[in-house]
Protein backbone atom coordinates (compact mmCIF):
# COMPACT_ATOMS: atom_id res chain seq x y z
CA UNK A 1 0.00 0.00 0.00
CA UNK A 2 2.78 2.27 1.09
CA UNK A 3 4.05 1.82 -3.05
CA UNK A 4 0.64 2.54 -3.89
CA UNK A 5 0.56 5.95 -2.20
CA UNK A 6 3.67 6.92 -3.74
CA UNK A 7 2.54 6.37 -6.49
CA UNK A 8 -0.56 8.69 -6.29
CA UNK A 9 1.70 11.75 -4.75
CA UNK A 10 3.69 11.17 -7.50
CA UNK A 11 0.82 11.60 -10.32
CA UNK A 12 -0.53 14.46 -8.12
CA UNK A 13 2.31 16.31 -7.43
CA UNK A 14 2.73 15.72 -11.39
CA UNK A 15 -0.51 17.76 -11.87
CA UNK A 16 0.81 20.10 -9.42
CA UNK A 17 -1.13 19.53 -6.36
CA UNK A 18 1.11 18.89 -3.57
CA UNK A 19 -0.42 16.30 -0.61
CA UNK A 20 0.16 17.68 2.67
CA UNK A 21 -0.27 15.81 6.19
CA UNK A 22 -1.45 17.68 9.17
CA UNK A 23 -1.24 20.91 10.59
CA UNK A 24 2.01 20.44 11.27
CA UNK A 25 3.37 20.19 7.47
CA UNK A 26 1.00 23.22 6.81
CA UNK A 27 3.05 25.22 8.79
CA UNK A 28 6.24 24.32 7.06
CA UNK A 29 4.48 25.12 3.51
CA UNK A 30 2.95 28.73 4.66
CA UNK A 31 7.32 29.21 6.13
CA UNK A 32 8.60 28.14 2.58
CA UNK A 33 6.47 29.56 0.41
CA UNK A 34 6.63 32.92 1.70
CA UNK A 35 4.25 33.82 -1.22
CA UNK A 36 0.14 33.07 -1.54
CA UNK A 37 -0.59 29.35 -2.37
CA UNK A 38 -3.92 27.75 -2.33
CA UNK A 39 -4.97 24.85 -0.44
CA UNK A 40 -7.96 22.65 -0.54
CA UNK A 41 -9.51 20.02 2.27
CA UNK A 42 -11.38 16.95 0.25
CA UNK A 43 -13.00 13.68 2.04
CA UNK A 44 -10.47 11.07 -0.79
CA UNK A 45 -7.90 12.41 -3.53
CA UNK A 46 -10.89 10.52 -5.04
CA UNK A 47 -13.37 12.97 -4.92
CA UNK A 48 -15.16 14.95 -7.65
CA UNK A 49 -14.24 18.17 -5.87
CA UNK A 50 -10.62 17.11 -5.35
CA UNK A 51 -9.96 16.41 -9.42
CA UNK A 52 -11.72 19.56 -10.15
CA UNK A 53 -8.98 21.14 -7.86
CA UNK A 54 -6.00 19.14 -9.90
CA UNK A 55 -7.69 20.33 -12.86
CA UNK A 56 -7.17 24.07 -11.98
CA UNK A 57 -3.42 23.19 -10.30
CA UNK A 58 -2.84 21.42 -13.91
CA UNK A 59 -3.89 25.17 -16.21
CA UNK A 60 -2.62 27.01 -13.37
CA UNK A 61 0.92 25.19 -13.59
CA UNK A 62 3.86 27.46 -12.48
CA UNK A 63 1.46 30.43 -12.12
CA UNK A 64 0.11 29.38 -8.57
CA UNK A 65 1.06 26.50 -5.88
CA UNK A 66 -1.71 24.28 -4.91
CA UNK A 67 -1.43 22.05 -1.74
CA UNK A 68 -4.32 19.44 -0.58
CA UNK A 69 -5.14 17.97 2.89
CA UNK A 70 -7.51 14.72 2.01
CA UNK A 71 -9.07 11.49 4.61
CA UNK A 72 -8.74 11.58 7.82
CA UNK A 73 -6.20 14.37 7.84
CA UNK A 74 -8.63 16.56 6.51
CA UNK A 75 -12.03 15.41 8.55
CA UNK A 76 -12.11 17.46 11.22
CA UNK A 77 -11.47 20.70 8.94
CA UNK A 78 -14.86 19.41 6.58
CA UNK A 79 -16.71 18.20 9.65
CA UNK A 80 -16.41 22.15 10.78
CA UNK A 81 -17.17 23.35 7.66
CA UNK A 82 -20.40 21.54 7.88
CA UNK A 83 -19.85 18.31 5.89
CA UNK A 84 -18.51 21.07 2.89
CA UNK A 85 -15.23 20.12 1.16
CA UNK A 86 -13.24 23.69 0.79
CA UNK A 87 -10.69 25.73 -0.76
CA UNK A 88 -8.58 28.64 0.78
CA UNK A 89 -5.74 31.03 -0.31
CA UNK A 90 -3.57 30.59 2.31
CA UNK A 91 -0.71 33.90 2.92
CA UNK A 92 -2.72 36.42 2.11
CA UNK A 93 -2.01 39.83 3.94
CA UNK A 94 -4.86 39.82 5.60
CA UNK A 95 -4.75 35.93 6.82
CA UNK A 96 -6.43 32.50 5.23
CA UNK A 97 -8.63 33.95 2.21
CA UNK A 98 -12.08 31.12 1.78
CA UNK A 99 -13.59 30.17 -1.43
CA UNK A 100 -16.84 31.05 -1.41
CA UNK A 101 -17.93 29.55 -5.04
CA UNK A 102 -18.51 25.63 -5.67
CA UNK A 103 -15.38 23.52 -5.78
CA UNK A 104 -16.87 21.30 -8.30
CA UNK A 105 -16.89 24.07 -10.32
CA UNK A 106 -13.60 24.54 -12.78
CA UNK A 107 -13.83 27.44 -14.27
CA UNK A 108 -15.42 29.40 -11.20
CA UNK A 109 -12.19 28.14 -9.48
CA UNK A 110 -9.74 28.40 -11.76
CA UNK A 111 -11.36 32.57 -12.50
CA UNK A 112 -10.85 33.18 -8.51
CA UNK A 113 -6.91 31.58 -8.21
CA UNK A 114 -6.38 33.60 -11.27
CA UNK A 115 -7.83 36.65 -9.88
CA UNK A 116 -6.36 36.34 -6.61
CA UNK A 117 -3.20 34.17 -6.58
CA UNK A 118 -1.88 34.13 -9.70
CA UNK A 119 0.77 37.55 -10.22
CA UNK A 120 -0.70 40.47 -12.64
CA UNK A 121 2.51 39.91 -15.08
CA UNK A 122 3.03 36.13 -15.92
CA UNK A 123 6.33 34.45 -17.71
CA UNK A 124 5.02 32.79 -20.82
CA UNK A 125 7.32 29.42 -21.91
CA UNK A 126 6.95 26.85 -24.31
CA UNK A 127 5.42 24.80 -21.42
CA UNK A 128 2.70 26.58 -20.35
CA UNK A 129 2.02 28.85 -23.70
CA UNK A 130 -0.98 26.52 -24.81
CA UNK A 131 -2.72 26.72 -21.27
CA UNK A 132 -2.16 30.39 -21.79
CA UNK A 133 -3.16 30.79 -24.99
CA UNK A 134 -6.59 28.91 -23.78
CA UNK A 135 -7.50 31.45 -21.99
CA UNK A 136 -8.36 33.52 -25.00
CA UNK A 137 -7.32 36.98 -24.02
CA UNK A 138 -4.76 38.85 -26.07
CA UNK A 139 -1.41 39.16 -24.83
CA UNK A 140 0.46 42.30 -23.73
CA UNK A 141 4.15 40.64 -23.73
CA UNK A 142 7.45 42.00 -22.43
CA UNK A 143 9.91 40.53 -24.59
CA UNK A 144 13.44 40.98 -22.30
CA UNK A 145 17.05 39.52 -21.87
CA UNK A 146 16.64 36.89 -18.79
CA UNK A 147 19.40 38.41 -17.48
CA UNK A 148 17.07 41.53 -17.46
CA UNK A 149 14.76 41.91 -14.42
CA UNK A 150 14.77 45.73 -13.95
CA UNK A 151 12.79 45.59 -17.20
CA UNK A 152 10.39 43.18 -15.52
CA UNK A 153 9.89 44.68 -12.49
CA UNK A 154 9.36 48.41 -14.05
CA UNK A 155 6.37 46.77 -16.80
CA UNK A 156 4.80 45.13 -13.48
CA UNK A 157 4.88 48.40 -11.62
CA UNK A 158 3.35 50.56 -15.00
CA UNK A 159 0.43 47.46 -15.28
CA UNK A 160 -0.21 47.56 -11.55
CA UNK A 161 0.06 51.73 -11.85
CA UNK A 162 -2.03 52.12 -14.84
CA UNK A 163 -4.00 48.42 -16.25
CA UNK A 164 -5.20 46.49 -13.11
CA UNK A 165 -8.73 46.94 -14.25
CA UNK A 166 -7.87 45.88 -17.20
CA UNK A 167 -6.37 41.37 -16.60
CA UNK A 168 -10.16 40.82 -17.36
CA UNK A 169 -9.18 41.52 -20.96
CA UNK A 170 -5.48 40.69 -21.58
CA UNK A 171 -2.89 38.55 -20.73
CA UNK A 172 0.01 40.04 -18.91
CA UNK A 173 3.37 38.17 -20.10
CA UNK A 174 6.95 38.13 -19.65
CA UNK A 175 8.96 36.28 -21.97
CA UNK A 176 12.67 35.19 -22.46
CA UNK A 177 13.82 37.48 -25.58
CA UNK A 178 16.18 34.79 -26.82
CA UNK A 179 13.97 32.01 -26.86
CA UNK A 180 10.91 33.78 -28.29
CA UNK A 181 13.30 35.58 -31.00
CA UNK A 182 11.12 34.53 -34.05
CA UNK A 183 7.92 36.79 -32.47
CA UNK A 184 10.56 39.54 -32.61
CA UNK A 185 11.02 39.06 -35.92
CA UNK A 186 7.84 39.28 -36.75
CA UNK A 187 7.68 42.86 -35.58
CA UNK A 188 10.66 43.87 -37.44
CA UNK A 189 12.96 43.75 -33.98
CA UNK A 190 15.67 41.28 -33.06
CA UNK A 191 17.63 40.53 -29.59
CA UNK A 192 19.58 43.66 -29.77
CA UNK A 193 16.72 45.72 -29.16
CA UNK A 194 15.56 44.06 -25.89
CA UNK A 195 13.13 44.98 -23.60
CA UNK A 196 10.34 45.10 -26.32
CA UNK A 197 6.59 45.26 -25.74
CA UNK A 198 3.88 43.93 -27.92
CA UNK A 199 0.67 42.54 -28.51
CA UNK A 200 -0.69 39.43 -29.85
CA UNK A 201 -4.37 39.65 -30.59
CA UNK A 202 -4.46 36.13 -32.05
CA UNK A 203 -4.94 37.49 -35.42
CA UNK A 204 -1.93 40.04 -35.58
CA UNK A 205 0.91 41.38 -33.37
CA UNK A 206 1.52 45.30 -32.76
CA UNK A 207 4.53 46.85 -30.99
CA UNK A 208 4.55 49.33 -28.59
CA UNK A 209 6.83 52.14 -29.91
CA UNK A 210 9.33 52.48 -27.05
CA UNK A 211 9.72 50.37 -23.95
CA UNK A 212 10.78 54.01 -22.27
CA UNK A 213 7.48 55.01 -23.02
CA UNK A 214 5.73 53.07 -20.33
CA UNK A 215 7.37 55.67 -17.96
CA UNK A 216 4.58 58.45 -19.65
CA UNK A 217 1.48 58.74 -17.93
CA UNK A 218 -1.27 56.37 -19.06
CA UNK A 219 0.71 55.53 -22.09
CA UNK A 220 0.49 51.44 -21.54
CA UNK A 221 -3.17 51.49 -20.84
CA UNK A 222 -3.90 53.77 -23.32
CA UNK A 223 -1.85 50.98 -25.87
CA UNK A 224 -4.58 48.22 -24.52
CA UNK A 225 -7.72 50.56 -24.75
CA UNK A 226 -6.56 51.15 -28.55
CA UNK A 227 -6.60 47.62 -29.24
CA UNK A 228 -9.66 46.71 -27.66
CA UNK A 229 -11.29 49.97 -30.00
CA UNK A 230 -9.55 48.94 -32.77
CA UNK A 231 -7.47 51.95 -33.10
CA UNK A 232 -4.52 50.05 -33.26
CA UNK A 233 -5.61 48.01 -36.58
CA UNK A 234 -7.04 51.26 -37.95
CA UNK A 235 -3.03 53.37 -37.22
CA UNK A 236 -1.80 50.74 -39.24
CA UNK A 237 -3.64 51.60 -42.51
CA UNK A 238 -3.12 55.00 -41.58
CA UNK A 239 -7.08 55.74 -40.92
CA UNK A 240 -6.67 57.64 -37.98
CA UNK A 241 -3.54 60.13 -38.49
CA UNK A 242 -5.36 63.24 -39.69
CA UNK A 243 -7.46 63.20 -36.37
CA UNK A 244 -4.07 62.96 -34.47
CA UNK A 245 -3.75 66.73 -33.66
CA UNK A 246 -7.13 67.81 -32.53
CA UNK A 247 -6.70 65.00 -30.58
CA UNK A 248 -3.51 65.83 -28.94
CA UNK A 249 -4.41 69.00 -28.58
CA UNK A 250 -7.49 68.15 -26.44
CA UNK A 251 -5.64 65.61 -24.63
CA UNK A 252 -2.96 68.07 -23.45
CA UNK A 253 -6.14 70.23 -21.90
CA UNK A 254 -7.31 67.52 -20.29
CA UNK A 255 -3.78 66.70 -18.56
CA UNK A 256 -3.51 63.56 -20.54
CA UNK A 257 -0.84 62.24 -22.79
CA UNK A 258 -0.52 63.13 -26.32
CA UNK A 259 1.13 61.03 -28.73
CA UNK A 260 3.69 62.88 -30.47
CA UNK A 261 5.92 60.53 -33.45
CA UNK A 262 3.86 56.94 -32.78
CA UNK A 263 2.10 57.93 -36.55
CA UNK A 264 5.63 58.56 -37.69
CA UNK A 265 6.73 55.18 -36.35
CA UNK A 266 4.09 52.89 -37.69
CA UNK A 267 4.02 54.82 -41.22
CA UNK A 268 7.92 53.77 -41.09
CA UNK A 269 7.03 49.88 -39.74
CA UNK A 270 4.88 49.72 -42.73
CA UNK A 271 7.18 50.98 -45.25
CA UNK A 272 9.42 48.75 -43.81
CA UNK A 273 7.71 45.35 -43.76
CA UNK A 274 5.89 46.85 -47.26
CA UNK A 275 2.62 45.58 -45.52
CA UNK A 276 -0.59 46.82 -45.40
CA UNK A 277 -1.50 44.80 -42.69
CA UNK A 278 0.14 44.15 -39.63
CA UNK A 279 2.18 41.44 -39.14
CA UNK A 280 -0.06 38.03 -38.45
CA UNK A 281 -0.39 36.57 -34.92
CA UNK A 282 2.84 34.00 -33.78
CA UNK A 283 1.32 32.75 -30.77
CA UNK A 284 -2.10 31.84 -32.35
CA UNK A 285 0.07 28.38 -33.88
CA UNK A 286 0.04 27.36 -29.80
CA UNK A 287 -3.72 26.71 -29.34
CA UNK A 288 -4.47 23.53 -28.80
CA UNK A 289 -4.90 21.23 -32.32
CA UNK A 290 -6.92 18.40 -32.75
CA UNK A 291 -3.71 16.49 -31.39
CA UNK A 292 -3.54 17.61 -27.77
CA UNK A 293 -0.38 16.25 -26.95
CA UNK A 294 1.68 17.21 -30.07
CA UNK A 295 4.72 18.35 -29.48
CA UNK A 296 5.31 21.88 -30.86
CA UNK A 297 8.07 23.09 -33.05
CA UNK A 298 9.97 25.72 -31.52
CA UNK A 299 11.93 26.83 -33.77
CA UNK A 300 8.75 28.37 -35.31
CA UNK A 301 8.18 30.21 -32.72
Amino acid sequence: SSGINSRVRGINAEYGVKQLHGDEELKMAKDEQKSKFVLGYFESSNSYGYNVFRGSAAVMSGQCSFYAITGDDAAPKIAAEEGQERVYLINTADGDQKYSGSVTDQKQLSAWVKSNCVPVVREITFENGEELTEEGLPFVILFHDPEDQESVAKFTQKVDEQCNDQKDGVNFLHADGFKFAHPLSHLGRTTKDLPVIAIDSFKHMYLFPQFENINKPGRLRRFIEDLHSGRLHREFHGEVFKDRVGEDEAAKKAGQPSRPGEDKKQERNRRETGSTNPPESVFKKLEPNKNRYSILNKDEL
